[in-house]
């Protein structure tokens, strides 16, 4: 329907009135003659009669034109009036309502002839869109000028929607055009992508270090990579074609193979360990993923296995697991595999009601052995020790080392306990054959403790508890011997660790203390010197004998921090004696094998001597015979270090050790002490009298003085006398004693002295 719409922009009413008359005109029986002129014959009707709004200002006819557009009943033409004072006028009123509505037609309305209409239309900037209509006007003008313009403005319209839908068409298929390169450069995307994907999925099978082997529905081999190649030792042309089967190793059963393939079947996918063969027989484990790939319809359509040997790093885990269970240096089950088994032990034999025992074994003369030759040689006797151990045992059994130099025997299924002390007479017979190490025959003993099950404790902390009791009972015993377990033992052991923790405090609380026995001349009665003998005052046992304490001083090492304190005691004493002008010739002092390993013992020595302002030479070094031939190329440097400083080096007990003549010929050493065992009853006994001799003899031979111990009668006395021993110490002479005693005694046996000379 043809848009009639017409806004009449004037401030004169009376124009208005007129142009409603001539374009708005209901219908009507007559018509005068400009109007019969105008429309003809006939009324005029609904589609000739224009619809026409007022508007008497520039302003009000842009809101109405605003509000028409709004309201999508735009009008068609506009008659704007050139002058409307005071607001806009024409010029500006036309400019804004085309910056509205581009499409409106527009005539202006002037009475004024004389205006340029040129500069008009130049400050439009148009030219065929206006249309002036002169003041007064023609009503057939008006009319004429209406139907023409909203005419023309229905054709601008309807070129407009044509346009808008041709626009729309062309946006529409610029759009399939677009979606369909779009579409395709996707396509192309893809397609570049899986190649993509295609070329890195080859480059991986290629490249990686995973062997990658795809099997067919039929489970045959139809690709190998070339890491399956560098693996397996086998080509892809051997591989193609070949059953999944074939690297099948016989460590693992038919069983495993099923459930492995039924996992696959039903999950679509298996991961897990599996021993295969290589090329050249060697199996090797792998950890294997094997996942189905199915076809469009859900059936397996490939198996892709992916594997890498893991053989070396399975050898590194039961390295560790091994290290972690076993002792480093012998290779046997430490003490948390000795444990679980001892306890899987016990179970078995309450189940089977069976019995079961358990042997701690501790060697004896190690430490002395492992402080004269040095660790190394420690070591490898400790391994030589392992090895006879494994070999006194069956295979069912268990040996055990829990540290230092002590080992744990397990036996299962032994018929009576008595048995148990067969194999131990075994393992001590065994043990106890000299072991050649470095060049030298080393020798050492077993004593050892048994603790049987159910009799002896019901769980593997109780049962090692005993055995350990029993081990010390067997010590005390002599060495070299077993013992089984009785209850006075664990008493005994637990007196034995409250004594060591007493002993560890006895330095700093004060409660050590040296004896004094001297060693006199059998020529001229003169005290030659004095031995220092340490002695411990419990506070609460008393004074305890040092054959109680000193053997587990050294067992526990306490022996270094108390030889330290009886040095440095020996050294204030003489110093104080020097003092008094007391005549005490040398003092002596006994010193264990652990201190002459101490680095800075001589250093020592001669630092307390100097602190205390008195000679080295007023020092006499004692070392056992067995100390002394333990490691006799080290001991012979220290004793020589102490020579070169003045102090005076003997040899105690001897006759007891192995001392080699051509070693003691070598050694510096300056004094032989004959043990007492020998001297007790030299006076009677001629096999005893035969070696003090000898010893006597040697010691003259090779320009050494000679002392004899346990000296108790005169008659033993006179009996060294005979034999050319120099010197006696022992009961005859004097006991060991406190230092205000002893100086008592010094005295008046210088008196005595200086009286008969």
């Amino acid at each position: 329907m043809t848009n009639r719409r017409i806004l009449l922009i004037d401030d004169m009413p009376a124009i208005h009135e007129d142009f409603r008359k001539v374009l708005v005109r209901a219908a009507a029986p007559e018509l005068d003659e400009t109007e019969a002129a105008l429309f003809g014959d006939e009324t005029q009707t609904e589609a000739t009669r224009f619809e026409l709004d007022s508007a008497y200002q520039g302003q009000e006819g842009l809101a109405k034109v605003c509000q028409a557009l709004q309201a999508d009943r735009p009008y068609a033409l506009a008659f704007v009036d050139m002058r409307m004072p005071p607001g806009w006028d024409g010029v500006e009123t036309i400019e804004r309502l085309w910056q509205q509505d581009p499409l409106l037609q527009v005539v202006i309305c002037t009475a004024y002839a004389d205006r340029s209409w040129e500069e008009v239309l130049a400050r439009l900037d148009v030219r065929d869109r206006l249309l002036i209509l002169k003041k007064p006007f023609d009503s057939v003008e008006v009319y004429q000028l209406a139907s023409a313009l909203t005419a023309k403005w229905q054709m601008a319209q309807d070129a407009a929607f044509k346009m808008a839908g041709l626009e729309d068409a062309v946006q529409q298929r610029t759009g399939e055009l677009r979606a369909a390169n779009e579409a395709l450069q996707h396509d192309i995307v893809q397609r570049k992508r899986n190649e993509a994907e295609l070329k890195l999925a080859a480059s991986v099978f290629h490249n990686t270090m995973d062997g990658v082997m795809i099997i067919d529905p039929e489970r045959r081999v139809v690709s190998v990579n070339p890491a399956f190649v560098g693996i397996t030792g086998y080509s892809a042309e051997e591989a193609l074609g070949q059953p999944s089967s074939w690297l099948r190793s016989e460590r693992q059963s038919s069983e495993f193979y099923r459930e492995m393939w039924t996992t696959l079947e039903g999950q679509g996918h298996w991961r897990g360990e599996l021993w295969n063969r290589r090329r050249d027989g060697e199996a090797f484990l792998s950890l294997l993923n094997i996942v189905m790939v199915p076809d469009s319809d859900g059936r397996p359509e490939r198996y892709v296995c992916v594997f890498h040997d893991i053989t070396e790093m399975r050898r590194k885990e039961e390295r560790i697991q091994h290290l972690a269970l076993h002792d480093a240096l012998t290779g046997l089950p430490n003490r948390v595999l000795l444990h679980d088994r001892l306890g899987q032990a016990i179970a078995g034999a309450r189940r089977d009601q069976e019995s079961l025992g358990v042997m701690f074994i501790d060697l004896d003369r190690f430490k002395a052995i492992n402080d004269s030759f040095g660790h190394d040689t420690g070591n490898d006797l400790l391994k030589e020790v392992a090895d006879r151990l494994r070999k006194c045992l069956r295979a069912s059994d268990t040996v055990a080392r829990m540290g230092g130099d002590e080992f744990v025997v397990l036996l299962r299924r032994v018929d009576m306990p008595p048995n148990y002390g067969l194999v131990a007479q075994k393992i001590i017979a065994s043990l106890s054959m000299p072991a050649m190490l470095g060049g030298h025959a080393m020798q050492v003993g077993a004593s050892i403790g048994i603790a049987c099950y159910p009799d002896d404790g019901l769980d593997p902390v109780e049962l090692m508890k005993h055995a350990d009791a029993a081990m010390y009972a067997a010590k005390a015993a002599g060495r070299g011997t077993y013992r089984y377990f009785q209850a006075a033992m664990t008493e005994k052991a637990v007196q034995r660790l409250r004594l060591e923790m007493q002993l560890r405090n006895a330095v700093p609380n004060g409660e050590l203390e040296l004896f004094y026995q001297p060693q006199v001349s059998l020529d001229t009665g003169v005290t030659r010197s004095v031995e220092a003998l340490v002695r411990w005052r419990h506070p609460v046992l008393g004074l305890v004998p040092p054959a109680e304490f000193i053997p587990l001083a050294e067992a526990t090492g306490i022996i270094e921090d108390l030889g330290d304190w009886v040095l440095e005691e020996a050294c204030r004493q003489s110093r104080a004696w020097l003092v008094q002008g007391l005549e005490r010739g040398k003092i002596a002092v006994n010193v264990s094998a652990r201190q002459l390993q101490q680095r800075g013992f001589v250093e020592r020595i001669a630092s307390l001597t100097q602190q205390y302002q008195i000679s080295p030479s007023d020092l006499e070094i004692e070392i056992t015979e067995s100390v002394l031939m333990a490691n006799p190329e080290q001991t012979s440097c220290v004793l020589a270090r102490l020579r070169d400083i003045g102090v005076l080096v003997a040899v105690d007990d001897f006759g007891t050790g192995y001392s080699s003549l051509a070693y003691l010929r070598r050694l510096p050493i300056d004094v032989l002490k004959i043990d007492r065992s020998f001297v007790m009853n030299a006076d009677r006994d001629e096999g005893d009298a035969q070696v003090v001799k000898l010893i006597i003899a040697l010691g003259r031979a090779l320009k050494l003085e000679i002392v004899a111990e346990g000296v108790e009668t005169e008659s033993q006395a006179e009996f060294l006398r005979s034999c050319g021993c120099n010197t006696a110490q022992g009961y005859l002479y004097s006991r060991p004693q406190p230092s205000a005693q002893i100086e008592t005694w010094l005295r008046e046996r210088h008196g005595e002295a200086a009286t008969a000379h």
